[in-house]
């Protein structure tokens, strides 16, 4: 390992996009089904490019519940336009069996609970416009619908995944996972079959079938060891696919390994740990989760931040300046990304999807779709367009048959690569982490001082407000002793530090980002803000009973708040005023 310090632009001139590209293409050979013989084979293609690397690897298999699509059918046999609709069904929808079921077709707009219930879908199959989701098909099932059609815009049909529950199920999970058939029709035949539900009279039969259950998936573990602390980075993405999936997610782990090879030569501080998961597309994150939990202790101990890759290097694709980031990540991404690409990063909340399944652990995460299509590219997703508004996705293949390798630009996955680089290379070799706490205390601040009111009626949230405060106050304290250590970096000094500011993620992430706490997993449901707020915020409009018991969970929730910023607090004050 050399020991000479490498620029971080010498380090941009290292990246090969012809290595890139290489990897994508062999990668796209392969439909890479999770726990697929096909798969199972690009793994051991990465394997091989790991150690080639220099990488110290472990290859092996773990139990995952897995649902593969199987043939699916839809026909119109009554009503406009009638006749066969080209379909897929979904990962963990409900099979038919070969009978199938037949009955009358509703248009319900959305699928929002509102127009299900006002188009009276009950005992029939509810037709929306979107893409198939764990909410819609909740959704559609509590207002009585026997199936559901969904209607995408783009011109193929995206695959998905619909079941809400995060990785293995637990035996309280199963009641969870989708009781509905449910399939998905794109371009004109979904123009079509809109029409014929809307004009009435419209009546269905469909056929799905969808195999689901317990399979063995492969997980690889390559590491490059670290020379001063006994500490990882931990860089995640997954390598199951739909179809050839050459963007999602072949230029991803293609990322990996360019980043394996060029840091493979680089004196590291500490090390870093790539993560090669399958069951990300079958199992809900079901290889990601696996690890959380089998390797919980470990991850706690030493793993110091989960970067995530997915879907880089699109052709007509841009820096997406609001890709996801936990507060303390934020200045290092738009450090990195303005002087890869000379954008402004902002970041915004994790949100449930991808693999960030590390955040009940409490370890600080970041990224996972960082390029994007703009709204208005002919490549856009209208699908997601139409769901967002503000960006066009990862292109209209995303999650097609057309995912393949002529849609990706070799420029602009060199500028990807080049920013996960900047951002590993930065976590690895900086003595003190790079991650400042002054924007997570500043954003628990601003999150309690939105709560209405009224809420104080019921619950008292000055002492949590004054423990937010305090954090403030102790983070403040915390980053000004950090720079002066950056500028005498010695040992002692450097290790008290990085054991402080790890301790303050391992309080706050779990109360920051989850309801289920350091040792479960939240469902992949969209969370609004702080999930242990969510009481206290719907205090203020409540009355007699109901009141009550929301004062009951605001209260539980408070102290599981206040009791993260204390212990936050108390690493950060404990950090700042030790010396060598």
């Amino acid at each position: 390992m050399a020991r000479t310090r490498t620029t971080v632009p010498d380090l941009d001139a290292q990246v090969s996009p012809r290595r890139l590209m290489a990897d994508t293409h062999a990668l796209a050979r392969w439909v890479r089904l999770s726990g697929s013989p096909a798969e199972h084979e690009a793994f051991r293609y990465i394997q091989r490019q790991m150690r080639r690397a220099g990488c110290a690897t472990r290859l092996f298999t773990h139990d995952a519940f897995i649902s593969l699509p199987g043939p699916a059918a839809l026909t119109v046999v009554a009503g406009a336009g009638g006749g066969a609709v080209p379909c897929v069904t979904h990962s963990f929808a409900a099979s038919t069996g070969p009978e199938g079921l037949e009955t009358d077709a509703v248009f319900a707009g959305a699928g929002t609970p509102a127009e299900l219930a006002a188009a009276g879908v009950a005992g029939r199959i509810a037709v929306v416009d979107g893409l198939a989701s764990p909410d819609r098909i909740h959704a559609a099932g509590a207002a009585g619908a026997v199936g559901l059609v969904c209607l995408n815009r783009d011109r193929l049909v995206h695959e998905m995944i619909v079941s809400p529950v995060w990785g293995n199920p637990k035996p309280t999970d199963l009641e969870r996972l989708p009781r509905l058939p449910v399939v998905s029709v794109a371009g004109e035949a979904a123009a079509r079959l809109r029409e014929a539900a809307r004009a009435g009279g419209a009546r269905l039969r469909l056929t799905a079938e969808v195999e689901t259950g317990w399979r063995r998936t492969p997980i690889l573990i390559a590491d490059l060891p670290g020379s001063v602390e006994d500490t990882f980075v931990l860089f995640t993405g997954h390598v199951d696919s739909w179809h050839r999936g050459a963007m999602d997610n072949g230029t991803a782990n293609a990322t990996m390994m360019e980043v394996a090879r060029v840091l493979a030569g680089v004196r590291r501080y500490r090390g870093v740990r790539f993560a090669f998961w399958s069951g990300h597309s079958h199992g809900r994150y079901s290889g990601s989760t696996w690890y959380a939990d089998h390797a919980w202790q470990e991850l706690h101990d030493r793993c110091v931040v989960n970067v995530n890759v997915d879907s880089v290097g699109a052709r007509g694709s841009v820096i997406n300046p609001h890709a996801w980031a936990t507060p303390e990540t934020r200045a290092l991404a738009n450090r990195v990304i303005r002087q890869v690409a000379g954008v402004r990063f902002e970041g915004s909340r994790v949100g449930r999807a991808g693999d960030h399944s590390f955040l009940g652990v409490g370890i600080p995460s970041m990224l996972m779709s960082l390029s994007e299509q703009p709204a208005d590219s002919p490549d856009a997703s209208a699908d997601f367009t139409i769901r967002s508004g503000a960006t066009g996705g990862l292109g209209w293949w995303w999650h097609t048959t057309d995912d393949l390798p002529d849609k990706i630009d070799p420029a602009r996955l060199v500028r990807d690569c080049r920013v996960y680089l900047g951002i590993v290379h930065a976590l690895a070799t900086e003595p003190v982490l790079p991650l400042d706490y002054r924007a997570a205390a500043r954003e628990w601040l601003a999150a309690l001082r939105s709560l209405p009111r009224a809420t104080d009626r019921h619950v008292a949230l000055a002492p949590v407000v004054a423990e937010a405060r305090r954090l403030v106050r102790a983070t403040e304290a915390l980053e000004r002793r950090a720079a002066a250590v950056r500028r005498r970096p010695g040992r002692r000094a450097v290790r008290a530090l990085n054991a402080a500011i790890m301790a303050m993620g391992r309080a706050l992430l779990p109360a920051a980002q989850t309801r289920a706490g350091r040792f479960d997993h939240d469902p992949a449901l969209e969370q609004r803000g702080v999930p242990l707020l969510e009481a206290a915020r719907a205090l203020a409009n409540a009355e007699g009973d109901a009141a009550k018991h929301l004062a009951v969970a605001a209260q539980r929730d408070l102290n599981a708040v206040r009791w993260a910023l204390r212990q936050a607090a108390e690493a950060a004050e404990a950090g700042a005023r030790r010396r060598p």
